[in-house]
C-alpha cells in the first residue's frame, strides 16, 4: 500500500518531519504546508493566543504576509473570539458571536462558503499556539479529518516543546503539582518557622573607648592661651597640659597687693590717731575688716595666677580635639579640655537603636567587626546596658551599652581608642516567624495604632 493511501504512514513521515526541524520558522512552515498531505485544506494560519488578543503569525503559501492587512485583521478578532476554547473545535457561521458576524462574512466572501477547524496546541501544558485551518466552496469536515488532525496536533505540541524547553521553575512545578508534595512541603515549613527557634540577632554601631578615663576640665573660668600636648602624646604626673592667658590674672594679683598695702599704710596712721579720738578708734575696726577682705582678694588671686598652667594628674595618654582650635578659646571652670587615659585599658561603647533594646542576658558575648579590620573580628562581653534612652553621635535615639574585653582572647595591638565598627548581640531565643516579622509587625501597629 502507497503512503498517499495509508494515513499511519503519512502521519509517521509528517512526524517525523515536524520533530527535526531545528528551528521555529522551519516548524511553522512544515506545520502549515505539510499537514495538508495528511487531511485535505484549501488554507492554514497559525496564531499566538497565549495573550488576550490572539496575534497573527503565519498562513500556508506564503513566506512574508502584510501583518496589518485587513484579512490578517479578521482573522485575528475571530481567532480572538474562541482563544478562550481549550479544545479543538469546529466553527461554522452559526457558532460565531454576533458582535462578530461581519468579520466572518468577509472571509466567507473571499473562499465562497467557509468551515474552520480550530486546533489548540499546548507546549508543557499551556496553551500558546492554535491552528486556523480553512476549506472552502462549502466543503465539510469528517469525523475522519479531524481525528487525523487532533493526531497531528499532539506531534505539534511535542514538536513545540522539543523547541522550546521549559524553565527552571516550569520544572519544578511539574514535578510538585504532580502530586501533594507541595501541600506537604508546606505543612514542613510552616512547622519549622512555628518551632524552630533562633536567638534575636541586633546589629549596632560601636566604638572603643578608654576605660576610666581621667578628665582634665579647666580649674578657672578664662581664655586659654596655648595646649602644649598633641592626641597620642604620652605624659607624666606634672607634664605640662595647657595654660591660660596670664595677663588678666596678673593684673588682678597686682591691684590687689597694691589695695592690701595701701590699706596697711592707713591703718598704721589710724593707730596713732585712735589714742587722740574716739571716731579714729571706730575708723580702725572698719579698716580692720577691710583689711581682712583684701587678704582674701589677695589670696583667690595668688590661687588664680597659680593654675595658669595646667599640669597633668596621673601618666597615661592624651586624648584631645584640635590643639589649634582652644588657642584664644574662653572657658568656663568645670569645662571639660582633654583626657588622660591609658591604652591598654580600653572599653567597648555600644549604641543600642531604640527598637532594638530587647532582653540580654548577663555577661552576654559580643562579636565585633571594625571598620578598620573588616576582615577579622573581635569578642568582647556585655557589661550593662542603661536604663534610659539618649541620643547617640549619629542622632539616633538609642540606649547605651558597653562591653569589655578582659577575659577574652583578643589581639590588642591592634585595638586602639577610637576604632569605630558595628556590634553583634543576640538575645533570648524565639520563633522564627517572629524572627522575621518582629519589625515589620512594629512598624504595622505603630501606624495603624492597633
Amino acid at each position: 500500500m502507497s503512503n498517499e493511501s495509508n494515513p499511519i504512514l503519512i502521519l509517521q513521515q509528517l512526524s517525523m518531519e515536524l520533530m527535526s526541524a531545528t528551528e521555529s520558522k522551519q516548524l511553522i512552515f512544515r506545520i502549515l504546508n505539510k499537514t495538508v498531505s495528511l487531511c485535505g485544506y484549501k488554507r492554514a494560519v497559525l496564531l499566538n493566543i497565549s495573550r488576550r488578543r490572539a496575534k497573527f503569525m503565519a498562513v500556508s503559501g506564503k513566506s512574508s504576509v502584510d501583518k496589518y492587512s485587513e484579512m490578517v485583521e479578521k482573522w485575528e478578532k475571530l481567532a480572538s473570539t474562541v482563544s478562550v476554547e481549550d479544545k479543538p473545535q469546529l466553527l461554522l457561521k452559526n457558532s460565531i458571536s454576533p458582535k462578530y458576524i461581519h468579520e466572518w462574512e468577509f472571509l466567507e466572501n473571499h473562499t465562497n462558503g467557509l468551515a474552520v477547524y480550530w486546533l489548540p496546541i499546548n507546549p508543557w501544558g499551556k496553551t500558546k499556539y492554535a491552528v486556523w485551518f480553512e476549506r472552502w466552496d462549502n466543503e465539510k469536515w469528517d469525523e475522519r479529518d479531524l481525528q487525523l488532525l487532533n493526531l497531528a496536533g499532539m506531534t505539534y505540541k511535542a514538536a513545540f516543546e522539543r523547541l522550546e524547553p521549559p524553565t527552571f521553575f516550569r520544572k519544578l512545578k511539574e514535578k510538585i503539582i504532580s502530586s501533594r508534595l507541595l501541600l506537604i512541603v508546606f505543612a514542613v515549613l510552616l512547622t519549622l518557622l512555628l518551632f524552630w527557634r533562633v536567638p534575636l540577632r541586633v546589629v549596632a554601631p560601636c566604638e572603643i573607648i578608654p576605660e576610666d578615663p581621667f578628665i582634665v576640665t579647666a580649674p578657672l573660668s578664662g581664655v586659654v592661651m596655648e595646649v602644649q600636648v598633641e592626641s597620642g602624646d604620652n605624659v607624666k604626673i606634672g607634664s605640662p597640659l595647657f595654660e591660660y592667658d596670664s595677663r588678666v590674672v596678673l593684673d588682678e594679683l597686682k591691684i590687689a597687693r597694691q589695695q592690701l598695702n595701701i590699706l596697711e599704710t592707713t591703718i598704721k596712721t589710724n593707730k596713732l590717731n585712735a589714742l587722740k579720738s574716739d571716731r579714729a578708734k571706730a575708723e580702725l575696726a572698719i579698716l580692720d575688716y577691710r583689711r581682712e577682705q583684701e587678704k582674701i582678694r589677695l589670696s583667690m588671686a595668688e590661687y588664680r595666677a597659680s593654675m595658669l598652667q595646667v599640669r597633668a594628674e596621673t601618666s597615661g595618654a592624651v586624648i584631645v580635639d584640635n590643639p589649634d582650635e582652644w588657642r584664644g578659646r574662653p572657658v568656663e571652670a568645670g569645662q571639660r579640655v582633654l583626657m588622660v587615659v591609658d591604652p591598654e585599658n580600653i572599653n567597648l561603647r555600644i549604641w543600642l537603636p531604640e527598637a532594638d533594646n530587647v532582653d540580654f542576658g548577663g555577661n552576654m558575648e559580643v562579636k565585633v567587626f571594625l571598620n578598620a579590620f573588616p576582615d577579622k573580628s573581635l569578642e568582647a562581653k556585655l557589661k550593662y546596658v542603661a536604663q534610659s534612652v539618649s541620643t547617640s553621635p549619629e542622632g539616633v535615639p538609642s540606649v547605651m551599652a558597653e562591653g569589655s574585653f578582659e577575659g577574652v582572647h583578643n589581639n590588642h595591638e591592634k585595638l586602639r581608642i577610637g576604632l569605630k565598627g558595628s556590634a553583634i548581640l543576640y538575645g533570648e531565643k524565639v520563633s522564627v516567624v517572629y524572627w522575621l516579622l518582629r519589625k515589620p509587625w512594629a512598624s504595622v501597629r505603630r501606624i495603624l495604632g492597633i
